[in-house]
C-alpha cells in the first residue's frame, strides 16, 4: 500500500465551503463576471461581503495603476467587483481571506484569454513558482488551440524554429516533456480554460 495520507487521497474542496470554515473564498461566474463568496458553508453575493473585506480589495486595486486606468469608467462598486473577479475569481482550496479576514495573494486564474487584466500589476500567472511572461502565456494559449505549429509561428510572427525554442523553455518551466503534458498542466493550474 502506498504511503500517501488521507488528505492526499481526497480531492480538495473550495475554501469556505464547509460549515465551520471561517475563511472566505471568492469565485466568479465567467458568463456574468459577477463575484460570489463562500464562507462558513454559505454562498453570498459580492455586494453582501463585509465592508471590511470589500475595502481590502479596493486597497489592493489602488496599488495597481494599470487596473485603475482600465476600470476608471466603471462605477466604483462595479470596478471593485470586476477587479475581484479578475484577481480572485477562481474557486479553489486556497482562501482569498483567511479566518482572521486577511486578504491573501491573487489566484492563479485566467478569467479569459483576452481580458485586459492580463497586463495588470496585481495579476501573476505562474507554474511551479515560475511566473509566466505575457508572451509565454500567449504561446501556451496558442499551443492549446490545436493549431499546427506552422500556423502558430505565423500568428506570432516567428519561425517554427523559434517557436520550438519557446516550447522547449516552456516544457522546462512546466516540468513536462510534451505539448500534451504542457496543456494538461496548464489546465489543471487554471492557466488556460
Amino acid at each position: 500500500m502506498d504511503k500517501c495520507t488521507t488528505n492526499q487521497r481526497i480531492h480538495q474542496i473550495p475554501a469556505g465551503l464547509m460549515i465551520g470554515d471561517k475563511s472566505t473564498e471568492l469565485f466568479g461566474c465567467i458568463e456574468t463576471k459577477r463575484v460570489y463568496a463562500l464562507s462558513n458553508g454559505q454562498t453570498i453575493k459580492f455586494e453582501d461581503l463585509s465592508p471590511t473585506k470589500r475595502a481590502l480589495i479596493f486597497e489592493k486595486l489602488l496599488t495597481d495603476d494599470v487596473a485603475i486606468q482600465d476600470l476608471k469608467n466603471l462605477p466604483q462598486s462595479e470596478a471593485i467587483e470586476r477587479f475581484a473577479f479578475c484577481i480572485y475569481g477562481a474557486a479553489d482550496h486556497e482562501p482569498d481571506f483567511d479566518a482572521n479576514g486577511n486578504l491573501k495573494q491573487a489566484d492563479n486564474f485566467i478569467c479569459s484569454n483576452n481580458c485586459q487584466c492580463l497586463k495588470w500589476l496585481s495579476k501573476s500567472i505562474s507554474i511551479d513558482g515560475n511566473k509566466l511572461t505575457p508572451r509565454e502565456f500567449e504561446i501556451v494559449t496558442l499551443l492549446a488551440s490545436d493549431k499546427p505549429d506552422k500556423l502558430i509561428a505565423d500568428e506570432l510572427g516567428i519561425t517554427e524554429s523559434t517557436l520550438n525554442t519557446h516550447k522547449k523553455h516552456l516544457f522546462d518551466k512546466f516540468h513536462v516533456l510534451s505539448k500534451s503534458g504542457l496543456i494538461t498542466k496548464a489546465i489543471s493550474n487554471k492557466i488556460i480554460q
